[in-house]
């Protein structure tokens, strides 16, 4: 079975959920099941950085006019029937109902449609219902979490039964010993600064603190739409960070905040309770169902709430802390890309079978 990947907006070097969903669970599929090949479809930008894969590199630049014309529907889906693929595998916020061949759809987050399902204007509503269209005719289609699937429901009508649930791994980098790369101590936050990392709420929470604790606050991921132009005093920023970097960072802050008021998968919260760290974050999404009771919720829409919780978990005493730390990392070394790619295959097989 030969299984076109669309890959084609994942920036290398980047991370981020996208990437790090596709790279994983591509590897550990892979190595699971020989059977199922992948073609990895493209562009110049990020060619390169699939290498040892097969791929397929389409240069939407260098096309005729006819030919975007022809291809504008579906880009990929013409080069991928020409390739042999047998099914495609892409996200839904890309995906189209034009093209021969199966999709499988991964929906890792949805708050593009959760914007166009609240102002629900002419253009919102056509855009809903061509998607409602293209979710409905999909083979299969794979979530992180039970949150986006009831989503799905909610914004295109999709059966969830239709849906699998695949909720991402961490991987085991996070629970080695990692060194220290910045100076002690400080808070870490993780994630690209959309305007749903509730950045803006955040800062002002570490202001009403900052005469209470001499932390610096650690800001790791790339520059979003809700990038302050600038971050003041006590902010160490890195846009890029190797994943056993990343790992000493969670092992070695005084507290991890998710400030975020939506999350899909819950990806970093799980990662820093694999390596250990104190954990605090609103109650949304996905968030609650990988990481149970560990962390201390507070309420994202509220600065108040977000500042008691900040400063009773840095108060925490040393043996209340230890005990959420070992309770953490074993709720989250339950969290493996092998389970996740055995729920993706689960997947795949809906479009060899015909379900």
């Amino acid at each position: 079975m030969l299984i076109g990947v669309d890959a084609r907006d994942l920036a290398p070097g980047h991370g981020g959920g996208e990437e790090l969903y596709l790279r994983n669970v591509l590897k550990t599929i892979r190595t699971l099941q020989s059977a199922i090949r992948f073609l990895i479809i493209t562009t110049p930008a990020n060619h390169d950085s699939f290498d040892g894969w097969e791929r397929l590199c389409i240069d939407e630049g260098a096309q005729t006019f006819r030919e975007r014309l022809r291809r504008r529907k579906c880009p990929i889906a013409q080069p991928a029937q020409e390739a042999g693929v047998d099914a495609l595998f892409m996200a839904v916020d890309r995906a189209s109902s034009k093209g021969a061949a199966p999709l499988i759809l991964y929906a890792l987050e949805l708050i593009r449609w959760e914007i166009a399902f609240k102002r629900m204007g002419w253009l919102q509503k056509t855009r809903l219902n061509r998607m409602a269209q293209t979710c409905l005719n999909a083979a299969a289609i794979i979530a992180p979490s039970e949150f986006i699937q009831h989503r799905l429901l909610r914004l295109f009508g999709v059966p969830l039964d239709k849906v699998t649930v695949a909720p991402l791994g961490v991987r085991d980098t996070f629970g080695q010993p990692q060194p220290c790369i910045v100076e002690r101590p400080y808070l870490l936050f993780v994630g690209t600064t959309r305007p749903t990392k509730n950045i803006r709420r955040f800062r002002k929470a570490l202001y009403r603190l900052r005469d209470e604790i001499a932390h610096t606050l650690v800001v790791v991921g790339r520059a979003g739409e809700a990038e302050p132009k600038e971050w003041g005093s006590r902010v160490v920023r890195i846009e890029q960070c190797p994943e056993a970097q990343l790992a000493g960072l969670y092992q070695h802050c005084d507290l991890f905040v998710c400030p975020s008021v939506y999350e899909g998968s819950g990806v970093t919260v799980l990662e820093a309770m694999r390596a250990g760290a104190r954990v605090t974050a609103g109650r949304v999404g996905g968030i609650p169902e990988v990481a149970g009771d560990v962390p201390t919720y507070f309420n994202p829409e509220s600065v108040d709430s977000m500042v008691g919780v900040i400063r009773r978990a840095l108060n925490e005493k040393e043996d209340e802390r230890e005990q959420r730390k070992r309770t953490a990392q074993n709720r989250a070394a339950q969290f493996t890309w092998e389970k996740c790619a055995e729920r993706t295959l689960a997947a795949f097989r809906r479009v060899r079978v015909g379900v």
